[in-house]
């Protein structure tokens, strides 16, 4: 399923990420996956989760279905068939399959975003931590996005960090505010607005 995270921008959660998927050690507590102590076993972790920070970016000249190919390579599907069907299935699953052979720099940003999504979904993870994924996308491509996000829900636990109301509310059932590094308030998005009527 999927839970939010939601609060202004510099209230902590790209860095709670970055903690989590093990980029950045945190001052002080712990971190878990599965039972798996992620400050002392990074790379256990690092196996078992798909991330899309908030800034990255492609070659612009490689085509899109050979960008999603290297990534797979990377996340060690080494025998070229298996790789070649991995890409598909997510080029499928991200709804990009006709612009497979279109190069990485021509994407519209909602194509550019679903492209690492289709990234983070390599070796298809139990934990995927997506970092803003809707920021600067047009209503439509965000709509678009929302679909592969919900589906991805469906398949493994979903971080979602926004700081967009609508975001949340479109695809969590939970979230936490974060506030200045501190959880303010948690729980299902209707309760928490309800608790403000008035």
């Amino acid at each position: 399923g999927m839970f939010g995270l939601l609060g202004p921008n510099g209230a902590g959660k790209s860095t709670l990420m970055r903690i989590i998927v093990t980029l950045q050690r945190p001052d002080a507590g712990d971190v878990t996956l599965d039972g798996i102590d992620a400050l002392a076993h990074p790379a256990d972790v690092r196996a078992s989760l798909g991330y899309l920070p908030q800034d990255f970016g492609f070659h612009p000249n490689i085509p899109v279905q050979d960008t999603l190919s290297h990534y797979a390579a990377l996340k060690g599907f080494g025998d070229l068939g298996e790789r070649r069907a991995v890409v598909e299935s997510l080029l499928e699953r991200v709804n990009l399959w006709d612009a497979r052979t279109r190069e990485a720099g021509t994407l519209s940003g909602g194509m550019r975003q679903r492209l690492g999504v289709a990234i983070a979904l390599c070796g298809d993870p139990r934990l995927l931590v997506l970092d803003e994924p809707t920021a600067g996308l047009d209503p439509a491509e965000r709509h678009r996005l929302y679909d592969v996000l919900a589906q991805c829900g469906d398949r493994a636990v979903v971080l979602l960090s926004t700081h967009l109301v609508e975001d949340v509310h479109a695809l969590c059932p939970a979230l936490a505010i974060i506030d200045r590094g501190r959880v303010v308030a948690q729980g299902a998005p209707d309760a928490l607005v309800e608790a403000l009527r008035g």
